[in-house]
C-alpha cells in the first residue's frame, strides 16, 4: 500500500541514534510493518527481521530464530548449538554491537522468552551500535497482557522511542481513493481510516468493510480461479510466512495468488500481506480440507526437522492426537530450555487434554512435568493439585518426593514431611536407584529447612552417594545443595565447597533453577550464622542471576535475605530500598523473610504499621513449623511487644524450646532475651555474643557487624549507656534511644541532647554523617571507606539526601546542608 501521512514518523526513525529501542504501536492494519519496511529500505544498516508467531502456543524465541537465520555468524551458531538462554541473549546483543536494525514484529503474540529478550536487550541497547524496533497492536494489549510488563520495564528508559500510529485522515483516504474513487467521506467512515481496510475496500468497492475485514478479503479470493483459490487455502494454514516447497499447490497457482496481490513472495517464502487476511481465508476453508492440509504440513515439516512448537500446532489443527502427544511435550522441553515457562505449561496442558490415551505411568510423568511448569510460574497451589493428580495415576517414590517439595513451597511442611516419609518407604521397597536418590534428596531438604541438621546431612550424603552411583547429575546438584545448606550450621567452613560444587554441576546440566537455589543458599546460610561478607556477595550474585533469567521466586527469596543481612548490619535505608523492590507475594519462604524484616525495621525505627507484617509472617511461619521461619518472626513480635510494655515470654517460649532441642545457637540466644523467666546465665548452646558479659558481648557484636545488637548489649552496663544511646541515634532507632535515655535518667545520669533524631531536613543520623562528608568533597568510595560501609550503600545514602533536600547535585546538597 502507498505510505501516506507517515513522513513525520519516518523522520523520527531516520533521526533516531544508534543504541535505541523503538516501539511502534497501532491497531491491526494501521501500517506498522509498512512504515518499518520503508525505513529499513532507506537505511544503510542491515535489517534483521523476526516475527512472533500466531500459533496456538508460540515457539520460544521465534523472532530470534528468524533473526539468527538471517544474521548467520556467531548468533546462528549459538542458536544451532541450543545454548542457554542467557548466552543466546548475549549473542543477540553482541550482533547489535555492529550496525544493524533488528525488527521484532507482532510482539503482542510474543512468547515468554521473547518478552524477556526484549527487556534484556532493551536495558542494554545504549551500549550497542544497533537499533531494536518492536511492533505491536496496542488495542490487543489489555490489562494482564504479558507485553505490559515489557512496556513497564522500559517505561522510564530514555533510550526508548515510542511511535503510536494514528488512522489516516480524511485527506489521506481521499489520496488513496484517487479522483475516480468512491466518496472519501463515506470510505473514511466505513474504514475508520485504517489503511489496510481502505485498501481492501478499494479492491472491491461494492462491498462494505466490517471490522474483521473478512468479507473484503474473501471477495478478492473469490475472484481467483479454482486452482489458485486452492493454493490460497494451502498458504493460509501457515501463520506468518512459509517456504514455497511446503505449499501444497502448483507453482503456477501460487504465482496467480501473488499476481492478484493477495499474497507476497519474498525469495523462497510466501506470506499474506496481513495476518488479518490470512485468518479470514483460513477460517473459510472447509474443516475437513483444513485438517487435511494441516496433516500434510505437519508431515512435511517433521521430515525437515521443524521446531516442535510448529509441529504441535499443525498436529492439533489436524486433530492428530497421537502426534500432539509426541510434539507438545517435546515443544515444552524446548520452552523449558530457554525459560519460556508459560509456553511450556501451555504445551503440556495441550498434551494433557489427550492424556487419557496414555499409560498411567506416562500420564503421571506428564502431569508432574506440568506441575514443574506451574511452580516456575509461581502457581504453587496449582502445582500441588496437579502433582496429587499424578500420584493418583502412578504412586511412585520420585513423584511423592516432588510432591513434598510442592507442599513445602505452599508452606505446609507437615504434609510435605509425610509425603517424603511415604516416598522413602516406597523407594526402600525397590532396588536402589534414582527413585531412592530423589526421595533421600527431598527428605534432606525438608530436614535442613527444619534445621534438623545432623539428620539432614546424613540423609543428604546418602542422596549424594546414590546420585553419583547412578549418574544423575541434576539430582546430584540438588543433593549437594541440601548437604551444603545444612553444613552451614555444623561445619560452616565446608559449606561453601559443597554449594559451589552444586552450582558448577547445575550449570553443566543446564538446570538454571538449581543454580539459583544453590546461590541463594550460599547467601542465606552464611547470613543466618552472621557471616555477612560471604552472605552479601552470594546473595547479590543470586539476585543478578535470577533477574537476568526471570526466576522470580528465587530472586524474591535472595532479595529478602539480602534485606535481612542489611537490616542486621544496621544498613536500614538500603534494607528498606531492597524491600521496596521485592514483591511481598509468591511462595511462603520469601514472604516470611521479607515480612519479618519489614516489621522489625518498623519496630526499630518506631514507625507505624509494624504489627501487620509481623503477624502475617508469624501466621505463615507457624504453618511451616520450621525453626528458621519461626525464630525471626517470634523475635520480631516479642521485640515489638517489649517496646509496647507487653508480655513477651508467651510469644517466644515454644519457639525457644524448639531452638534448644535443635541446638541452634543464634536462635537460642536471641529468643532467650524475651523469656519471662530467663536462666541466670545464657544457655550453653547460645551463640558466643549472648554468652559473654555485656561489654564483651557488645564488642563481639561490633566485630560481627551488628551495631544495634551491640548497643542493646551496652544498655546492660550503666557505664556504657551514653555510648549505646549514640549508636541508637546514629541508626535512627527511636524506641531504643528512648529506652536508653530513660535508663540514664533512672540512674541519675544526664542524657545528651538528641538533635540528630530531629534533623531539620528529616535526615537520619547516618545520612547526616554522609552529608558532612559531602561538604568535604568526598566521593562515594571515599565516604564508604570513612564510614566502613559499601560504596553501593554510600550511593543509596547520597540519593536519599538529595531527595530529602530537594536538590539535584551533591554540590548543591553540600551548600544547602
Amino acid at each position: 500500500m502507498e505510505l501516506l501521512e507517515r513522513a513525520g514518523f519516518l523522520d523520527e526513525l531516520r533521526s533516531c541514534p544508534a543504541g535505541r529501542v523503538v516501539l511502534v504501536s497501532g491497531e491491526a492494519g494501521i501500517g506498522k510493518t509498512a512504515l518499518v519496511r520503508a525505513f529499513c529500505e532507506q537505511d544503510e544498516r542491515r535489517a534483521l527481521w523476526g516475527a512472533c508467531d500466531a500459533l496456538r502456543t508460540p515457539r520460544p524465541l521465534g523472532p530470534l530464530h528468524d533473526i539468527a537465520r538471517a544474521a548467520g555468524g556467531d548468533l546462528a551458531a549459538a542458536m544451532a548449538a541450543e545454548n542457554s538462554r542467557h548466552e543466546l541473549f548475549t549473542a543477540f546483543l553482541d550482533r547489535l554491537a555492529r550496525p544493524a536494525i533488528a525488527v521484532v514484529e507482532d510482539a503482542h503474540w510474543a512468547d515468554e522468552a521473547t518478552l524477556d529478550l526484549l527487556v534484556f536487550a532493551g536495558r542494554r541497547m545504549a551500549g550497542t551500535s544497533g537499533l531494536l524496533v518492536v511492533t505491536y497492536r496496542a488495542d490487543e494489549v489489555g490489562p494482564g497482557h504479558p507485553l505490559l510488563a515489557v512496556l513497564g520495564a522500559l517505561a522510564t528508559d530514555r533510550t526508548v522511542l515510542r511511535l503510536a500510529l494514528p488512522p489516516l485522515s480524511l485527506e489521506g483516504v481521499a489520496a488513496l481513493a484517487g479522483a475516480d474513487g468512491p466518496a472519501a467521506e463515506r470510505l473514511h467512515a466505513r474504514t475508520g481510516g485504517n489503511p489496510f481496510f481502505v485498501t481492501e475496500a478499494l479492491a472491491d468497492p461494492g462491498r462494505t468493510v466490517p471490522g474483521t475485514v473478512r468479507d473484503a478479503v474473501l471477495a478478492r479470493a473469490a475472484a481467483l480461479d479454482e486452482e489458485a483459490r486452492a493454493a490460497l487455502d494451502a498458504i493460509a494454514i501457515f501463520p506468518g510466512h512459509t517456504l514455497l516447497p511446503l505449499v501444497q499447490a502448483a507453482p503456477e497457482a501460487v504465482d496467480a495468488c501473488v499476481g492478484a496481490g493477495v499474497v507476497v513472495r519474498e525469495g523462497g517464502r510466501v506470506r499474506f500481506r496481513h495476518e488479518l487476511a490470512r485468518l479470514a481465508v483460513e477460517d473459510a476453508v472447509p474443516p475437513a480440507r483444513r485438517a487435511a492440509l494441516h496433516a500434510r504440513a505437519r508431515a512435511d515439516l517433521a521430515r525437515r526437522g521443524a521446531d516442535p512448537a510448529r509441529l504441535a500446532h499443525h498436529a492439533a489443527e489436524a486433530g492428530d492426537v497421537a502426534a500432539v502427544l509426541v510434539h507438545a511435550p517435546a515443544a515444552a522441553e524446548r520452552a523449558f530450555a530457554v525459560s519460556a515457562n508459560r509456553q511450556a505449561a501451555d504445551h503440556l496442558r495441550q498434551a494433557l487434554d489427550h492424556a487419557d490415551l496414555l499409560e498411567p505411568r506416562d500420564r503421571a510423568e506428564l502431569l508432574e512435568r506440568y506441575a514443574e511448569a506451574c511452580t516456575r510460574l509461581d502457581r504453587d497451589d496449582r502445582a500441588l493439585e496437579v502433582s496429587r493428580e499424578a500420584l493418583e495415576c502412578w504412586r511412585a517414590a520420585a513423584l511423592l518426593a516432588r510432591t513434598a517439595h510442592f507442599l513445602w513451597l505452599t508452606g505446609d511442611s507437615t504434609a510435605a514431611r509425610a509425603a517424603v516419609a511415604e516416598a522413602l518407604n516406597l523407594a526402600r521397597s525397590l532396588p536402589p536407584g534414582p527413585a531412592l536418590a530423589a526421595a533421600f534428596t527431598w527428605s534432606a531438604f525438608l530436614l535442613m529447612y527444619a534445621r534438623e541438621i545432623p539428620a539432614a546431612i546424613e540423609t543428604g550424603e546418602r542422596a549424594v552417594d546414590l546420585a553419583e552411583r547412578y549418574g544423575d547429575r541434576a539430582l546430584l546438584a540438588r543433593a549437594l545443595n541440601a548437604v551444603g545448606s545444612a553444613t552451614w550450621f555444623q561445619e560452616p567452613d565446608r559449606a561453601e565447597s559443597h554449594l559451589t560444587r552444586a552450582v558448577e554441576i547445575a550449570l553443566r546440566v543446564g538446570d538454571e533453577v538449581s543454580v539459583a537455589s544453590a546461590l541463594s543458599n550460599l547467601g542465606s546460610g552464611a547470613g543466618e550464622i552472621r557471616r555477612y561478607a560471604v552472605a552479601e556477595e552470594w546473595l547479590r550474585k543470586a539476585v543478578d542471576w535470577c533477574t537476568v533469567r526471570d526466576l522470580d521466586r528465587n530472586r524474591r527469596y535472595s532479595s529478602a535475605w539480602l534485606a535481612r543481612c542489611l537490616f542486621e548490619r544496621g544498613e536500614w535505608d538500603e534494607a528498606a530500598t531492597v524491600l521496596a523492590q521485592t514483591e511481598l507475594e509468591g511462595a511462603a519462604p520469601a514472604r516470611i523473610v521479607a515480612l519479618t524484616v519489614l516489621g522489625r525495621l518498623r519496630v526499630r525505627r518506631g514507625e507505624p504499621g509494624a504489627a501487620e507484617p509481623l503477624d502475617e509472617a508469624w501466621r505463615l511461619a507457624v504453618r511451616t513449623g520450621d525453626l528458621q521461619r519461626l525464630w525471626p518472626a517470634a523475635a520480631g513480635r516479642a521485640e515489638f511487644a517489649r517496646f509496647e510494655a507487653r508480655p513477651t515470654g508467651p510469644l517466644v517460649r515454644d519457639t525457644y524450646d524448639l531452638a534448644v532441642r535443635l541446638r541452634h545457637g543464634w536462635a537460642i540466644g536471641e529468643l532467650e532475651q524475651f523469656l519471662d523467666d530467663p536462666p541466670a546465665g545464657a544457655h550453653e548452646d547460645a551463640a558466643e555474643p549472648y554468652r559473654l558479659d555485656p561489654v564483651a558481648g557488645a564488642r563481639a557484636w561490633e566485630a560481627i557487624g551488628c551495631p544495634y545488637e551491640a548497643a542493646m548489649s551496652l544498655t546492660c552496663s550503666e557505664a556504657h549507656l551514653r555510648e549505646a544511646l549514640g549508636v541508637f541515634e546514629r541508626l535512627g532507632a527511636r524506641p531504643a534511644a528512648d529506652m536508653a535515655a530513660r535508663l540514664m535518667r533512672e540512674r541519675g545520669l544526664r542524657a545528651p541532647r538528641r538533635a540528630t533524631l530531629a534533623h531539620p531536613h528529616g535526615l537520619t543520623a547516618r545520612e547526616a554523617d554522609v552529608l558532612d562528608l559531602l561538604r568535604e568533597g568526598l566521593r562515594n568510595i571515599e565516604i564508604a571507606e570513612r564510614l566502613h560501609i559499601s560504596e553501593k550503600t554510600a550511593g543509596h545514602h547520597v540519593s536519599a539526601i538529595l531527595a530529602k533536600l530537594g536538590v539535584r547535585t551533591r554540590h548543591e546538597a553540600a551548600r544547602l546542608g
